[in-house]
């Protein structure tokens, strides 16, 4: 049932020193299961002030009025019984649900406005930050961006895209009190992160980035990705410089060491497949739990195995290895190539483009388990020019194998370490698989591109 706001006011000619206590307040009729909240009550004391910023010669009494269900009638004894004493005079003919989310939104136009406002004609009562510190007293103008950001929102306010004065941050430079979910201004946050990939969960700020236009109290929640979950995600966790998603999705419980998460009850996608969301709980506008900083579902976990083992067996070997991808009988794990490449391999043909397909960048994959930065004694990720990439060709066309380099000779996971289990791959792109290096022997690791010194 939904809860709807009533602030009844009322200007009193003369209140005496009799009514200053709560016996002694106007009694207001046939309001049943309404609660009242008086003037003197925190932090509704906020609103003498603020009606006394324009008639500081006046004396106001307020009340309140909460109520569920139905609007009530509501009579003031001792006034004259006409249709402005009545609740409904002061409601609009069709009353829409408040937005939970932005009490801004109850508030009448003349609180803040002259006359009738419209989007042209927004006369405030007075300059904006003073406005806002009537019921934000303490707060300053805050969260300000500074150096090219800064530069940014000025540049972005001089050219009307966004509000301000003089090319200078107000209030509403950030802002929006209309129309908005937390009174935050998309466009502002848009124009701040513009070119970068900022991270949405837990900031109000940001809502838009997965929830693109209103949130509406009581309508179906917007979802970006064409309501696609996994899509969704990956549209940020696909982009370099965003950490990469570890599992792999879009698979059903189809292997005997996963037969626990049949009876988890985490949500599925249609046909009983794995999203982001079945192990992700997002936290929304909510701030995440520094000890479950990836809000996996039950968490917080003491170390992430224990989270692994919902679905997957106490075994090692049975854990979530993207490296095992040969079953007993010799055949090829297609749901464990999954983890890395955008779609199922083709077996039939090897050498198709769509088998090269990564989720995201090689580095970034790796990390997602093997953190273990810089390695192995210093970051080996960088372009191999010169005599060391001169030494590794060399290499290659004497032992018949392949260390493969990324754009820009850059020196990849995969050009020490083949990702593949021994059968996957033939020919030189098999060499190393099943072991820790592409080269035979541990003594031979570094000789490739470093010589034998």
């Amino acid at each position: 049932m939904q809860i709807f706001l009533l602030l009844l006011l009322f200007l009193l000619e003369s209140v005496g020193a009799s009514a200053a206590g709560p016996a002694a307040e106007t009694v207001i009729k046939d309001l049943k299961n309404t609660k009242i909240i008086r003037s003197y009550e925190q932090p509704h004391a906020i609103l003498n002030e603020a009606c006394l910023a324009c008639h500081p010669k006046e004396k106001f009494e307020f009340w309140l009025l909460i109520y569920k269900g139905k609007q009530p009638t509501v009579l003031v004894e001792g006034s004259e019984v006409k249709g402005a004493s009545q609740a409904d005079s002061a409601a609009p003919a069709k009353s829409a649900p408040a937005n939970k989310y932005n009490s801004h939104e109850a508030l009448a136009c003349s609180f803040c406005h002259f006359d009738n406002p419209t989007a042209q004609t927004a006369k405030f009562i007075m300059e904006i930050p003073e406005l806002c510190r009537l019921c934000h007293p303490g707060l300053d103008v805050h969260h300000m961006p500074e150096g090219e950001q800064e530069k940014k929102i000025g540049a972005a306010i001089t050219a009307g895209k966004l509000p301000g004065r003089d090319g200078k941050i107000l209030c509403t430079t950030c802002h929006k009190l209309h129309d908005s979910t937390f009174g935050m201004r998309d466009s502002y946050a848009k124009i701040l992160y513009e070119g970068k990939v900022p991270n949405p969960h837990g900031n109000r700020f940001l809502c838009f980035a997965c929830h693109p236009g209103k949130i509406k109290e009581g309508a179906e929640v917007p979802l970006g990705g064409g309501r696609d979950i996994n899509k969704l995600c990956n549209g940020c966790h696909g982009l370099e410089g965003v950490s990469r998603p570890p599992h792999v999705v879009g698979v059903t419980s189809s292997s005997e060491s996963t037969w626990r998460m049949d009876y988890l009850g985490y949500p599925l996608d249609q046909g009983g497949k794995l999203s982001c969301a079945t192990c992700h709980d997002e936290v929304s506008h909510r701030k995440p739990d520094p000890a479950n900083p990836k809000f996996l579902r039950g968490g917080p976990y003491a170390v992430k195995d224990q989270f692994c083992y919902r679905c997957h067996l106490e075994d090692k070997d049975q854990l979530t290895n993207p490296h095992r991808q040969i079953d007993p009988f010799g055949r090829i794990r297609v749901e464990s190539c999954r983890f890395c490449h955008k779609t199922d391999p083709n077996l039939a043909k090897p050498n198709a483009p769509a088998n090269f397909e990564m989720m995201g960048d090689e580095i970034g994959i790796c990390s997602n388990c093997h953190a273990d930065r810089p390695h192995p004694d210093r970051d080996h990720n960088v372009a191999m020019n010169g005599e060391k990439l001169a030494r590794k060709v060399a290499y290659e066309q004497r032992h018949q194998l392949s260390l493969p380099l990324g754009d820009g000779n850059m020196v990849l996971c995969s050009t020490c370490h083949n990702p593949h289990a021994k059968g996957v791959l033939k020919g030189e792109g098999g060499v190393g698989a099943g072991s820790k290096w592409r080269v035979p022997d541990f003594r031979e690791v570094c000789a490739p591109c470093h010589g034998r010194f």
